[in-house]
């Protein structure tokens, strides 16, 4: 099974952009330039976001 059906990703074809998947992978320069305005979050790992389509499942704040 993979992570993205484990944490219920609503966008799993694109979950290697999203944030969680970026810290994963160290991409701190990406993730600063994607949360330095957030503006939803996300309700599996409470990362926040600039845009909805960075995160798994997203809600605006």
């Amino acid at each position: 099974m993979t992570r993205q059906i484990e944490t219920g990703c609503e966008g799993a074809k694109q979950h290697r952009a999203h944030l969680c998947s970026l810290m994963e992978r160290g991409k701190t320069e990406e993730i600063k330039q994607r949360t330095d305005q957030p503006k939803f979050s996300c309700r599996n790992c409470r990362a926040v976001a600039n845009k909805a389509e960075d995160l798994c499942k997203p809600e605006p704040f």
